[in-house]
């Protein structure tokens, strides 16, 4: 069972520059909230295993994830709920998805979630990346502590549970004086051929039923 964090944690940071990874991906979806676009954080929205959280004076938190690969953005969105194998990837849904690609402006400060970060603080990737949605409530709670002591903390960094070989961002937008990174492109998956095309190979090669 994951542990709740004490009021004084050593987090570690790191330095996450436009060298580390070159393009990120971000997906967003107007099925719930219409007006979203690529420039959108979200303010609270949704039950994910780092958000919703709160600041010390109890106010959201606005985030926006951010994945290095085309592969581990649809593996932690689109796919993210989706049994593999034997799971369905519904083509109709992807109407609402949006993948946008991206570049940083400028190098980002993020604790690290990382698995020799975490040994050092007695947890696991396990305890914190890996477990089910039913512990999200625990995992949290982590992602909260980290903003609140590390007042420097711009992102939290992590690697993707379902696809280990992606890194992965969310970043705060109250630590940010703008938006720090610039889009370079933003597709709806069914509509650009190639991205469309590209998750539903993806899909086929989990094993999962494309209807």
């Amino acid at each position: 069972m994951l542990r709740p964090p004490s009021i004084s944690e050593r987090f570690t940071t790191v330095l996450v520059t436009l060298a580390d990874v070159p393009r990120w991906y971000h997906i967003y979806s107007t099925e719930s909230y219409r007006a979203n676009d690529a420039l959108t954080f979200s303010h609270g929205w949704g039950d994910t295993r780092f958000s919703p959280i709160t600041d010390a004076a109890d106010e959201i938190v606005d985030t926006y994830y951010l994945a290095s690969t085309v592969e581990g953005a649809f593996m932690e969105s689109i796919l993210h709920d989706v049994p593999i194998p034997g799971g369905i990837l519904r083509t109709s849904k992807l109407a609402y998805y949006h993948l946008t690609e991206i570049e940083l402006t400028g190098a980002l400060t993020a604790v690290s979630f990382h698995s020799n970060y975490l040994e050092k603080m007695g947890l696991s990737r396990v305890g914190l990346i890996e477990c089910l949605p039913d512990q999200y409530a625990r995992t949290r709670l982590w992602a909260q502590a980290a903003y609140r002591q590390v007042t420097s903390a711009q992102a939290i960094a992590y690697g993707s549970r379902r696809d280990d070989s992606a890194r992965c961002l969310m970043l705060f937008r109250q630590r940010m004086s703008a938006v720090p990174f610039r889009v370079i492109s933003d597709d709806c998956v069914a509509d650009a051929p190639a991205r469309r095309q590209s998750i539903i190979a993806l899909a086929a090669s989990l094993g999962l039923h494309v209807i």
